[in-house]
């Protein structure tokens, strides 16, 4: 037997009341409850989320679904070539007295 990483994507469900969020535990696993912004997070597998989006937009204290773009969303910051050099102004190191003010 061997292990096989399921691809998983978290979606966001807005509610219209909190109290009725533990109901989603059954499409997936209830990750984060916000009752002040009134969402929920749920972590479910990649494969499902179509058929189960539209099983949890018909509930009645859903006011919307939407799924996260993480996994599209390109986590890289600059590359190889963008090599740039940073400069400090000399004026902003001047050895001026700080007033209280400022703190």
């Amino acid at each position: 037997m061997t292990f096989k990483i399921q691809p998983r994507r978290s979606v966001i469900v807005y509610l219209k009341n909190v109290r009725q969020a533990r109901q989603l535990r059954r499409f997936g696993v209830v990750n984060y409850i916000s009752e002040k912004m009134k969402y929920a997070v749920i972590y479910m597998n990649e494969e499902d989320i179509e058929t189960k989006k539209k099983l949890i937009e018909r509930l009645g204290f859903v006011s919307s679904v939407s799924v996260s773009h993480w996994p599209e969303v390109d986590t890289t910051v600059g590359g190889e070539g963008d090599l740039f050099e940073l400069t400090i102004d000399p004026n902003e190191l001047a050895d001026e007295p700080i007033d209280e003010e400022e703190l």
